[in-house]
């Protein structure tokens, strides 16, 4: 073996350890911080921004790789797919999610990060995603999974009024899920 051989299989075998132990310290630094009970997990307290950017980041890239081959219905905006998915939404979404010209509920208030208003005219409620964060839940937000306890045609009926009725006056929220409407009884 040649004399520039060994020398450059000895950098490579310094970089190589030194890449090595560079990873040890990362892996023993992080469990020693896990270990130390340091950070704050309370939901009194919201994340650092840096830990709330990390998080959010994550879940987006999640989301769009998770539901990118989801098949949205067809007929999903049709008025009975809206009206059920209100009447869902009144049911099990507006304790933390809210409802126009309401205030939140006080399990809306307590959680951290707050859950966003998915009725706000701003929102892009697009629906594939929509179904796919109602059937499968977000961890350490909050958000359940409804995929156990909800039909799929549900949870469709749900996106329909959440991509529909962004915007939603409270007038037509009570008119649409049916609060205070004789119509529900009927």
């Amino acid at each position: 073996m040649s004399t520039s051989t060994r020398k450059s299989l000895s950098v490579r075998s310094k970089a190589g350890l030194l890449v090595a132990a560079a990873a040890v310290a990362i892996i023993a630094g992080g469990l020693a911080f896990m270990e130390s009970g340091i950070y704050d997990v309370s939901a009194a307290s919201g994340h650092n921004p840096l830990v709330a950017w990390v998080l959010h980041e994550t879940y987006m890239q999640s989301l769009h790789r998770h539901a990118q081959n989801i098949e949205v219905p067809a007929d999903l905006i049709s008025a009975e797919n809206v009206r059920a998915g209100a009447r869902l939404y009144n049911s099990t979404c507006v304790y933390c999610h809210g409802a126009p010209d309401r205030a939140l509920s006080s399990i809306g208030q307590g959680i951290l990060p707050l859950a966003p208003p998915l009725l706000d005219a701003h929102r892009r409620n697009n629906p594939k995603l929509m179904f796919w964060v109602i059937k499968n839940g977000v961890k350490m937000t909050g958000m359940p999974s409804f995929g156990k306890t909800q039909s799929d045609q549900a949870m469709w009926q749900l996106a329909a009024f959440l991509s529909k009725e962004r915007g939603i006056s409270a007038l037509d929220y009570d008119a649409l899920a049916l609060i205070n409407n004789d119509t529900s009884s009927k």
